[in-house]
């Protein structure tokens, strides 16, 4: 099967229309047609529903279509490997981290890769775990470390492996006019200003919360998409802020107020994502390794 055909094909099924499909491939569309005609011949299968405009991917289309889709992201990883041990001879591997394994968990594991295998390359992404998971399936990064229970479209192509349990926590100034240690309900937290990083896990479960008990999530005084200058915001003001941590009295935030807030309780998991089907380099399930290992010691340390 040639990968060309497959990468046509993708392209026509995102687009949903071949017209359209073959203006972006820069091809006439007699021409995607006939890659088309030859992809359904070799497989013989029809993949494609003719709709009254544009197209959609039939049963065994829609699987193809899964499958190509990480078929493409390991042939992308796997070019990069070429590239970088053509260029240096050495490894390389790309990652995607959220905030939480950066504070801490995520430099040490890479630290401990780094002491046994000095000429290895760490390319490291951050930012929001949606994000992050829609590079890692079009196999811009070899890995994730996020929460595991991510929502959205083909999450039947990631496998996730959960290494953190964390707790949620609303967190205010030392100080803070709201802090009077009494058990804050939905009403109380609607009346709270809010500091929030968009796009997150954790603003995910800030709207949940709130959905929950069938009232809108409030609009936040300030919506940035860092979670680092959320925190500095509410250290300053007299905002409010939803973060994590990985204890229940919440140790990682011993510089705010915690409002007690029962309707939080519960706790998340946080860990490894990879895609389902296709190979990790070799250094990346190394480190994959090493972050096991730091997690474990985290766990033995805390009981």
């Amino acid at each position: 099967m040639d990968v060309r055909h497959l990468r046509l094909f993708m392209t026509v099924v995102d687009r949903g229309s071949i017209t359209a499909a073959a203006e972006e491939l820069g091809l006439s569309q007699p021409a995607l047609s006939k890659h088309l005609s030859r992809l359904e011949a070799e497989l013989e299968t029809k993949l494609l529903v003719r709709l009254p405009r544009g197209v959609r991917p039939s049963r065994t289309g829609q699987i193809l279509f899964d499958y190509a889709k990480s078929i493409d992201a390991s042939y992308r990883s796997a070019l990069r490997q070429i590239d970088g041990a053509k260029e240096a001879q050495i490894a390389e591997i790309t990652i995607g981290s959220g905030y939480f394994w950066l504070t801490g968990f995520l430099p040490k594991a890479v630290a401990l890769l780094v002491g046994e295998h000095p000429d290895i390359r760490v390319n490291i992404e951050t930012g929001v775990p949606t994000r992050l998971k829609d590079k890692l399936l079009s196999g811009d990064l070899d890995l994730v470390f996020g929460p595991v229970a991510l929502s959205g479209a083909n999450q039947n192509m990631i496998t996730s492996e959960s290494l953190i349990r964390t707790d949620s926590h609303v967190l205010v100034r030392q100080g803070h006019p709201a802090q009077d240690g009494k058990d804050k309900s939905i009403k109380d937290l609607l009346e709270l200003s809010w500091a929030l990083p968009n796009g997150t896990f954790v603003r995910s479960l800030f709207d949940q919360l709130f959905q929950a008990h069938g009232v809108p999530a409030p609009t936040p005084t300030v919506d940035v998409n860092d979670v680092s200058c959320s925190l500095e915001v509410v250290a300053r003001s007299d905002l409010a802020t939803l973060a994590t941590s990985l204890t229940p009295e919440g140790q990682a935030w011993t510089q705010f107020d915690h409002l007690k807030c029962s309707a939080l309780s519960g706790f998340r998991e946080t860990g490894i994502l990879r895609r389902k089907f296709g190979v990790i380099p070799p250094m990346a399930e190394a480190l994959c390794e090493k972050l096991r290992i730091v997690s474990r010691d985290h766990r033995d340390a805390v009981r």
